[in-house]
């Protein structure tokens, strides 16, 4: 049996959004140590954060997700510096700070199903028009653990992220005969800094932590780079008979 190397994009052309979070920066450094031209795509107007380590090969653009207007120019402007893209990273993402399922209203329902499920839908949708042109591509959705639980603070982020399993599943059998292959990442609890700025009032971050780590069979939440690597699989192009997956990254949080 022959042993898989490590995937190996030899400069084939991904775009990751989100590019402003942990798990998003680390998506883009794998990737591109593997030989792929990246492009990280962050909300308009917003900076890097200061301590960002991001290869200096990686290319940045300005991406509202939810901005039917935004993908046709960032898509334009891939298609006219690299002729086609390969891959895409749907790991934009909005989570609220706890809100009872009772105080949560209507607005902050549909700012994080617009980021979440809208922005998601519109990248699936974008990137496989461009890529049915050009032989076909691959699609990662960053979902979550969150999509199987019912945490009743997290009503908005919980509906998005399963309604984005249903869309890695519709645009999977859509992308087939395009030979665009859609799969799904469902990361449990995450040290990143979205996940510290949910930390309760009155509660210390490593309270939190210490918590949600009881949560995690494997005794520990997880890092930017389980999710990273495990993107990098479905992107692979070498496991080019695999989509409509849902992989968990969780360290077994969803069979607690």
């Amino acid at each position: 049996m022959a042993v898989k190397s490590a995937p190996s994009f030899g400069g084939r052309v991904i775009l990751v959004t989100g590019g402003l979070g942990g798990i998003g920066m680390a998506i883009a450094h794998l990737l591109a140590l593997q030989g792929a031209r990246v492009y990280l795509a962050r909300r308009r107007g917003a900076a890097f954060p200061e301590r960002a380590v991001v290869p200096a090969s990686v290319r940045h653009l300005e991406l509202d997700v939810g901005a039917e207007a935004d993908w046709a120019r960032a898509l334009a402007l891939i298609e006219s510096d690299e002729g086609a893209l390969y891959g895409l990273v749907n790991n934009a993402a909005v989570l609220e700070p706890a809100i009872d399922f009772l105080d949560l209203d209507l607005v902050q329902w549909r700012r994080q199903l617009a980021v979440n499920l809208d922005g998601s839908f519109l990248g699936c949708r974008s990137a496989m028009r461009m890529m049915a042109k050009t032989g076909g591509g691959a699609i990662v959705n960053v979902s979550s653990g969150a999509a199987l639980l019912n945490v009743p603070e997290a009503a908005a982020y919980c509906v998005s992220k399963a309604a984005l399993l249903a869309l890695t599943r519709l645009a999977a059998k859509a992308g087939g005969r395009h030979r665009v292959r859609v799969n799904a990442v469902l990361p449990g609890a995450v040290d990143t800094p979205m996940l510290r700025r949910n930390v309760p009032p009155g509660t210390s971050t490593g309270t939190f932590v210490q918590a949600l780590t009881r949560l995690h069979p494997l005794g520990r939440i997880g890092l930017p780079a389980d999710v990273a690597g495990t993107v990098a699989f479905l992107l692979d192009p070498a496991n080019d008979f695999l989509t409509g997956a849902q992989l968990s990254v969780d360290g077994g949080q969803v069979v607690a």
